[in-house]
């Protein structure tokens, strides 16, 4: 369409009457001739390149095509969500009304596109580029940390670069046709000329409107939970996110979590509710003298010996074996809410005793920490404790560096802190598991007094790409891997290994201090071994609760040199109990000082030992029940309600 006719109007294909003036002003010409007129249209290439009949076949067909080319874009975003075009026909089969859903929503948002933009082709490429970048990104987060991709993750934008670094593997299938697909058919939308014959004047009062009544229709969270409800969705999906992008799709679970972007008060929160869940739960003194405390993240720590049919040259773990046999070790397994990626949510958990299982499944919990934050790091430091958090690794990185001084923090030694106590040694590229014992040892040598120390190890960080035959200490065969499959765990097990041997160093370098010392050492989450686990046969999906077991549980060790007993954990090895009770758990061996959160802590911890939101669907009986609810009052009066669990 020409904008810029004579007069405002245009003549029909055959010469005949001119478009009313008004009409002509308004629209700027007639449908008609947007459709037929093969010289329609200064930028038409095809008027110029075919005879006048052939131009106007091809116009109709991208008209007819327009539509369409939302609705392709829609199944691109599904195939890299489900990544196999067998979950696709499994969802639209079992959730009609969700694909339904998502199918408005993109055809909504592309109308929208158009009548920003007018040129069918700038509207088709913007949502095209759209679409391929947040299909990309989803499917690469998927891998990295079994998270998908979300409205929240855009405050990682400044950290893409250090994200990539941890992603490998190969894209889905049929991504390189798709994304061919769209680039040609954006290229014959604009040979075909497909603009739409409306002046800015008519477009924008229409787009304007359109935005008024989407926006009324959603304006609070109830009337968006209604809509949602009539296509068998609602907020509670985005509980937890894998269950909420399987069952409703990649747009329509971005989508709920656009509407449900703020963090609203649980049910029942207010200030009698709150006090009326510490009632009777009064402050312990400590009773025993100061123990310096350690506790190490170990990246990826996971017993790999549990996959089915996997044998290894050495035994990877026979320093763990030893000392979980040892007089003053307890050891078993915690349950965290992340798999192959997400460490900051368990460390977030151990951290504070809260649980992440109530806020959006943000790129980082610490997004949400932007006051004090009561834990078991500010019970240290108002203890007296110099308190200590060091990492090898980029500070910025999920806001550690904003969020630790609020959690109670006295100092946090990045890489660069870590580099100016101790020479780093690098393997595979990443700070090796034996420079962060040194930066430790340096750490507790020179406190000068109690000290509470956390560490991160970032050595056996993923991705596990192929190792060169001289890097390889410990082969690894299985009849049910190979290529990729088998080099990731080859390559993981070396950094296990290694890992394994800084466990070791550290108990004997414990053993060899006066100080009372106790270290709690435990594995964040699962790595991430591509298809290994599925062709072993370690997780099966025959038993959901037990596939879901194994994938969010990891090994943990605690280590006292004085071989203190602990009244929480019922036997010396095989423990399973949620993260957020392990520094309840360490503070009750040691006599430390306890708040009334954490008796309650104590309390639950007899009745649950372990559960999250990602156990389900593990049997939710009265005790599991008043966990959620304390769990959810509690985690949000603390980082985004009026604090009244702290007593301030």
């Amino acid at each position: 369409m020409d904008e810029n006719a004579p007069n405002g109007m245009e003549n029909s294909p055959k010469g005949g009457k001119r478009a009313p003036k008004i009409v002509a002003k308004l629209f700027g010409t007639t449908w008609k001739s947007a459709l037929f007129t093969p010289s329609h249209g200064k930028n038409c290439l095809l008027s110029r390149l075919l005879p006048g009949w052939a131009a106007c076949a091809v116009r109709v067909t991208g008209w007819l095509s327009l539509p369409l080319y939302p609705i392709f874009c829609l199944f691109f975003l599904d195939y890299m969500n489900f990544g196999k075009l067998a979950k696709m026909e499994v969802f639209w089969a079992e959730h009609p009304l969700s694909a339904l859903y998502e199918t408005l929503v993109i055809l909504v948002l592309f109308a929208g596109l158009l009548l920003l933009l007018r040129r069918g082709a700038l509207a088709a490429g913007t949502m095209g580029i759209v679409s391929v970048i947040f299909g990309y990104i989803n499917f690469m987060k998927l891998k990295l940390n079994g998270d998908p991709f979300q409205p929240h993750d855009f405050s990682m934008a400044g950290q893409v670069r250090e994200l990539s670094e941890f992603i490998s593997g190969d894209l889905p299938r049929w991504f390189y046709l798709g994304l061919a697909v769209m680039v040609l058919w954006v290229l014959f939308l604009a040979l075909s000329g497909t603009n739409l014959p409306l002046r800015w004047t008519v477009r924008f009062p229409f787009l304007m409107a359109g935005a008024l009544v989407i926006f009324s229709a959603y304006s609070t969270p109830e009337k968006a939970n209604a809509r949602l409800t009539r296509y068998n969705m609602n907020f509670f999906d985005a509980a937890l996110q894998t269950s909420n992008y399987n069952a409703n799709g990649f747009v329509g679970a971005f989508t709920v979590n656009l509407l449900m972007n703020r963090t609203e008060p649980p049910e029942g929160y207010s200030e009698a509710r709150v006090r009326e869940l510490l009632e009777g739960y009064n402050a312990v003194e400590q009773t025993e003298e100061d123990y310096d405390v350690i506790v190490v993240l170990s990246e990826s720590f996971f017993d790999v010996r549990t996959l089915p049919g996997v044998e290894f040259s050495e035994n990877p773990l026979k320093n763990y074996d030893e000392i979980i046999k040892r007089p003053g070790a307890y050891s078993g397994y915690i349950f965290t809410t992340a798999t192959s990626g997400g460490t900051v949510r368990p460390e977030f958990e151990i951290l504070t005793g809260l649980s992440t299982d109530y806020l959006h499944d943000v790129a980082s919990p610490y997004e949400f920490v932007t006051a004090p934050v009561e834990g078991y790091v500010s019970n240290y430091k108002n203890a007296g404790y110099r308190t200590v958090a060091l990492h090898p690794y980029i500070g910025s990185f999920y806001r550690r560096d904003k969020a630790y001084p609020l959690l109670g923090f006295d100092e946090f030694l990045d890489i660069d802190g870590v580099s100016a106590i101790v020479e780093p040694e690098y393997k595979r590229g990443l700070v090796s598991d034996r420079t962060t014992f040194e930066a430790i040892k340096y750490e507790l040598e020179n406190a000068g007094g109690p000290i509470f120390l956390e560490a991160i190890t970032m050595q056996n960080h993923q991705p596990f790409d192929k190792l060169p035959e001289e890097d390889i200490e410990i082969a690894v065969s299985s009849e049910a891997l190979s290529g990729a499959d088998l080099d990731a765990v080859t390559t993981y097990t070396q950094g296990l290994a290694d890992a394994d041997r800084m466990l070791r160093d550290l108990v004997d370098y414990i053993d060899t201090r006066e100080r009372p010392t106790v270290l709690l050492f435990y594995g964040d989450h699962l790595p991430n071994l591509g298809d290994a686990y599925t062709k072993t046969g370690a997780i099966t999906g025959a038993n959901a609760l037990e596939d879901l077991e194994y994938k969010y549980s990891t090994p943990f060790v605690i280590y006292t040199n004085t071989a203190a007993g602990s009244d929480m954990l019922p036997s010396k090895t095989g423990n399973r109990v949620s993260d957020y009770y392990l520094l309840e758990i360490i503070a009750r061996m040691t006599g430390f000082h306890e708040t009334p959160y954490m008796s309650l802590l104590n309390e639950l911890h007899g009745k649950v030992p372990f559960y999250n939101v990602r156990l389900w669907p593990m049997e939710v009986t009265e005790d599991v029940a008043r966990l959620c609810e304390i769990h959810k009052l509690i985690t949000y009066d603390r980082l985004l309600g009026k604090r009244w669990s702290t007593g301030s």
